[in-house]
């Protein structure tokens, strides 16, 4: 294909941090991580900021060789584009058609009076763009064009019709909680090679603990813990608790990661625990969110230290989320201090209940305790559900700006993703970096 420049570019006052750095760039800067000087930083990037779609109605809206070729289909006769569009799959089988590193189309062939896509990019889900259509006599092609940044992740789902499907020519698919979705991996995109297992290195063990609460109002569990290779020789592990524990397992390639950091000498050898919810919305934001943080700090935290060799100290303990089990997370560390003091939450739900939290934290003045904050969020994010009706990416910025005033040390990352597995699995190994380098 030809390769063009892109054509948008947006200056934020948040630039989008290249998170995968090498693995021995992480080293060099660990010790930056280590005296958590945690501050987002601007700086010179080329990329769109956001995601820009072709005017509506205009042929040809892109000056890229998909549009070129999209114009000549409707020069021609309608009984002829037929054979024309056949060619045009046998040299480009595969979707997303992506040019200059900034400029994905997207195109579906076949019998259909309406093509959707629906994903990341409309919206955070909720907005469908309708592909528009040529007319080829009995069949249709179906196309749509997006700048994107050159960086970018994104998941997505075709409706045909009424049937929602993955992109049949896409052969990138990627696992969520609501099932497989089409990917859109641009060319600046690396995924973290620190998710893939490795043979040549020690690897920890899975286990499970039954856990029931003194509280009625939470319901008893199962809980995985994840043990270090080499526990036998081993004291004093720092501890950190996985909201949404299983999925996190199963998407986030959890014991894979920790134990390729632990055998990198990355971070130090820890012990995880995986929580599953039982209600998932009374105990992440609901009425028992209160009740289930203290479950977790008066009764899961002694527990695990009783059975295991765990370190027994608060600045030695880490809890992260995921969107509702983020807010949990950033919940607990500002209100149970005394017994978790490194928080996490990836595309977190924000609430005025942790608004609360976070100011009555900073009223204990001098005898604050220095926590360690790590959050993320994308571009691409939710569009509402959070606190003040704003979107996930204002809120979760907001949040940052006023640690930043109430002069909290953190590391906040925005990335051009959206609100899935698949982007948060890449920032695993950022998370256990942050707490327990």
């Amino acid at each position: 294909m030809m390769i063009i420049p892109a054509l948008f570019y947006h200056d934020y006052k948040i630039k989008t941090i290249d998170l995968k750095f090498t693995r021995i760039l992480r080293l060099l800067t660990g010790m930056v991580l280590l005296l958590f000087s945690f501050f987002v930083t601007s700086c010179n990037n080329d990329d769109p900021a956001l995601a820009k779609k072709p005017i509506a109605g205009k042929r040809n809206p892109i000056n890229s060789s998909f549009g070129n070729f999209v114009s000549r289909l409707q020069s021609l006769p309608e009984s002829e584009r037929g054979a024309v569009v056949i060619q045009f799959i046998q040299d480009f089988p595969q979707t997303p058609v992506i040019e200059k590193e900034s400029i994905v189309s997207l195109y579906w062939f076949g019998k259909a009076k309406q093509v959707m896509i629906n994903g990341d990019l409309q919206s955070g889900w909720s907005v469908p763009d309708t592909m528009e259509i040529v007319h080829c006599g009995d069949d249709a092609f179906f196309h749509i064009t997006y700048i994107v940044p050159r960086d970018a992740r994104l998941d997505y789902q075709v409706i045909v019709d009424t049937s929602v499907t993955l992109d049949p020519r896409n052969p990138a698919i990627t696992p969520s909680g609501y099932g497989p979705h089409s990917e859109i991996a641009m060319p600046g995109f690396n995924p973290d090679t620190v998710t893939r297992y490795r043979s040549d290195i020690p690897h920890g063990t899975v286990g499970s603990i039954w856990f029931t609460s003194r509280d009625t109002s939470i319901r008893d569990r199962k809980v995985k813990i994840y043990i270090p290779a080499g526990y036998q020789n081993l004291s004093n592990l720092p501890v950190l608790f996985v909201l949404d524990g299983f999925e996190a397992i199963d998407y986030m390639s959890y014991p894979t990661v920790l134990d390729n950091l632990i055998a990198s000498q990355e971070i130090k050898p820890v012990l995880v625990v995986f929580i599953p919810p039982a209600d998932r919305y009374s105990e992440f934001l609901g009425p028992l969110q209160d009740a289930f943080i203290n479950a977790i700090c008066d009764e899961l935290v002694p527990a695990i230290d009783r059975k295991f060799k765990t370190a027994c100290d608060p600045r030695k303990r880490g809890i992260t989320g995921i969107s509702a089990g983020g807010h949990l997370a950033l919940l607990t560390v500002f209100s149970r201090p005394d017994k978790i003091q490194c928080g996490a939450g990836q595309s977190a739900t924000l609430s005025n209940q942790l608004y609360d939290a976070f100011h009555s934290f900073l009223n204990q003045g001098k005898n604050q305790p220095t926590l360690r904050i790590y959050f993320d969020v994308g571009r691409y994010d939710l569009p509402g559900g959070t606190v003040k009706n704003l979107t996930f990416y204002q809120a979760n910025e907001d949040f940052h700006l006023e640690l930043e005033k109430a002069g909290i040390k953190h590391l906040f990352q925005v990335v051009n993703d959206g609100h899935e597995w698949a982007n948060w699995r890449e920032r695993t190994d950022d998370i256990l970096c942050c707490f327990f380098q």
